[in-house]
């Protein structure tokens, strides 16, 4: 179904890649008269040439003609100064192949990190392993990793020289075999121990709010399927008599973009602009506007978009496209600032990852290393760098506190979670309500998989906020 309609020209790029390679010093002209001259890659890849005959002849050591076409084309990618940009080779493409079935070993973690060559010193983002979001429910959210957070070591091996592939495929490590994060938060630098598992890549989940009449659906990140998903989770909903929504877009790294335009236009209008797409200058690819139609079914209920430091990229795209058509209001925190797209282009057996264009909002706003501003701010409790190590230190100096606890009380409830937080709170001098959030997730995982809450209207303040606003209205 075609759910949107381009306005200006979108043109398709169909890649010749032969020209490229040709001897001679031919030219693509474009509707811009744009003259694009092949002449000068032709003399490099011509002396490129000569250098490796003259090599084939008379170095003492043998090339591999593999290994040098994957150098080439790294080397390739890298001169285009894109930090998105990477080489997918075919030795990585199980775990591509992986992500995208969504099940594979790992701690359950979105990453992003620069290649080595754009490292900063003084920038510690540049060669560290930055983290995206969690997965809700994971080793790394359960052992406290959040968005933002900075790894430089993993097992006391420094990540700096690693590319984003290397770096995380070290990160998945072994199942069952725990390993030890050196994790920077602010001007903090700490320890945390956590154990790779069989984790599936979250998807769209929902329920009704305990003692409200509003849906809450959960979107972890952005996939082909999440359309369904979601269209699914508001019919279900609508069922059980939702007059109100929240859209939980937490720790949502995107995805596919297409997918968060489609669920926009479950709310948005005829003609409401989605956003605005641009290209390089110069390229023959014009820019559009993707605009919501009405071949979808509507809901024209009061809508509360819940979002954080990790919501990027598609999260951002549906955030702003429904903000600022006036569809929902934004609770929590400044998103992450994600305002470029990649292409993934196959390539000898592998990938290519390129950024191949810009997106505005659609009052044409550039959130790109800005984010999105919501309408209501959700202040957690501040922790201060001596807390956060205390945080930890009370986690690991205490393995087995957690466990006693839930077998002593096994029933999940608002005293049980009040409880803890009594009896522990004299020990630390943090806000207690992270420790009743620490207690509540051990109750959750502790239970069965189809027997634990989707959302949490008590403890989780995000969640209380956008009650809260609903109320109001």
């Amino acid at each position: 179904m075609q759910n949107f309609r381009r306005i200006l020209t979108a043109t398709t790029l169909l890649l010749a890649l032969s020209p490229l390679f040709s001897s001679g010093a031919g030219e693509l002209s474009t509707d811009n008269d744009l003259t694009i001259r092949n002449s000068s890659i032709s003399q490099v890849l011509a002396r490129i040439n000569t250098l490796y005959q003259y090599l084939r002849v008379n170095a003492l050591d043998d090339m591999d003609g593999d290994e040098l076409e994957e150098n080439l084309t790294r080397a390739v990618i890298a001169s285009l100064d894109d930090p998105y940009a990477a080489y997918i080779g075919p030795e990585d493409v199980q775990e591509t192949q992986e992500s995208i079935s969504g099940t594979y070993v790992g701690i359950g973690v979105y990453v992003s990190k620069m290649d080595p060559m754009f490292i900063d010193w003084d920038d510690s983002t540049t060669y560290m392993l930055q983290v995206t979001s969690p997965f809700p429910g994971g080793p790394a959210e359960r052992a406290g990793l959040k968005a933002r957070d900075l790894i430089s070591h993993i097992d006391g091996q420094a990540l700096a020289q690693m590319d984003a592939t290397e770096a995380s495929e070290m990160l998945r490590g072994q199942e069952g075999v725990p390993m030890t994060l050196t994790v920077h938060r602010g001007d903090s630098v700490f320890l945390v121990s956590v154990t790779p598992e069989k984790v599936t890549a979250p998807n769209v989940l929902h329920s009704m709010l305990e003692g409200t009449s509003y849906g809450y659906i959960s979107i972890a990140d952005f996939s082909d399927s999440t359309y369904s998903l979601v269209s699914e989770a508001l019919t279900d909903l609508s069922g059980q008599g939702m007059q109100a929504l929240v859209i939980d877009l937490r720790n949502n790294g995107g995805g596919t973009v297409n997918s968060a335009q489609l669920v926009a236009n479950f709310f948005l209008d005829d003609g409401d602009t989605v956003m605005y797409t641009s290209f390089k200058d110069g390229s023959p690819r014009r820019g559009y506007a993707t605009v919501a139609s009405d071949q979808t079914r509507k809901y024209r209920i009061p809508l509360v978009v819940i979002v954080n430091a990790g919501s990027a990229s598609a999260s951002e795209i549906l955030a702003a496209a429904l903000q600022e058509n006036d569809k929902a209001v934004i609770v929590g925190q400044q998103t992450f600032g994600k305002g470029v797209m990649q292409e993934m282009l196959p390539w000898q057996d592998g990938y290519i990852r390129y950024t191949s264009s810009h997106y505005q909002t659609p009052e044409g706003n550039d959130i790109d290393g800005e984010g999105v501003t919501p309408d209501i701010t959700v202040q957690e409790p501040p922790m201060s760098d001596e807390q956060i190590e205390e945080y930890y230190d009370f986690i690991y100096d205490n393995p087995d506190i957690f466990t006693a606890w839930i077998e002593e009380r096994p029933r999940y409830s608002r005293e049980n979670v009040e409880a803890f937080a009594d009896t522990y709170s004299s020990q630390v001098s943090f806000d207690p309500l992270y420790l009743k959030i620490l207690i509540r997730n051990e109750y959750f995982y502790s239970m069965d998989v189809e027997d634990r809450p989707v959302v949490d209207p008590v403890y989780d303040i995000y969640v209380k906020t956008a009650i809260d606003h609903l109320d109001s209205l």
